[in-house]
């Protein structure tokens, strides 16, 4: 299963309250008929403050006569965010990313059977054809936004379109990143955060990459500097990128 990063609670006394409570609400349906609970979020990242909720993810047996709590209780000053699923129903539906990366950093809670564990180590994983999906279409698709659509649209004499390609390109490039990292992309609330953190990076990357993110005034000067800066960043990665995926970007862009 792939790595995914750790944050600092900016109040660790606030983290080990949450943790406490959400065991204590775990163990109110470690009852027949439940298969397992599992733990995401805040209180498994460790960065929980004021602003985080317990999240809290009950596995029923299928036709299990187990009534679902309320989605949002509200205990000892916390709010505990409950989700009951079917076991049956969630090993035969697809996982999308957004879902996968959610269970990337995880605490199973109950699992008397194992089965939550062998459900996760299955559905929480990139595909290697996945992942090199990712890479190159990432790489073809972040050149094309940030570096030939800002171009087209100046000529049509748009530079509002101009700029808003690079906000679509910035995103491809970070899906790129992170495959090949190794690692699922993260959901978009902390997609920055987390590629900050990845360890196969362009030097300087925060500082960069905000220099192609920074929208100063709509000028075709600005547009320019932002391509520039984009494409000093891409041609840093695309090395790296040519002897992952063993073919030249003039070849696998064709496949995009």
């Amino acid at each position: 299963m792939p790595t995914t990063f750790n944050i600092a609670s900016s109040d660790p006394a606030l983290l080990e309250r949450a943790t406490r409570l959400a065991e204590d609400f775990a163990q109110r349906y470690q009852i027949d008929g439940m298969v397992g609970i599992v733990f995401l979020g805040s209180v498994v990242r460790g960065y929980f403050d004021s602003f985080a909720d317990i999240d809290v993810f009950l596995y029923k047996a299928t036709g299990a006569d187990i009534d679902p709590p309320e989605q949002y209780i509200h205990e000892q000053g916390f709010e505990i965010h409950t989700v009951m699923l079917d076991y049956d129903s969630e090993v035969e539906s697809d996982w999308g990313m957004a879902k996968r990366w959610a269970y990337s950093t995880h605490r199973i809670a109950y699992d008397p059977q194992g089965l939550i564990a062998r459900l996760l180590e299955e559905k929480v994983r990139l595909l290697p054809e996945e992942r090199h999906w990712l890479i190159i279409s990432g790489m073809a698709l972040s050149n094309w936004y940030c570096d030939t659509l800002p171009r087209l649209w100046i000529a049509r004499g748009d530079l509002t379109s101009a700029q808003h390609m690079f906000e679509e390109g910035v995103t491809h490039f970070l899906n790129a990143l992170f495959a090949l990292n190794n690692e699922m992309v993260a959901d978009v609330k902390w997609r920055f955060y987390a590629a900050e953190r990845l360890p196969i990076l362009p030097r300087d990357f925060t500082n960069r990459i905000r220099e192609v993110m920074r929208l100063a005034d709509f000028t075709e000067s600005d547009i320019e500097r932002r391509r520039q800066a984009f494409k000093d960043l891409w041609n840093e990665v695309l090395p790296l990128v040519e002897a992952e995926v063993q073919m030249p970007y003039a070849e696998f862009s064709k496949l995009v």
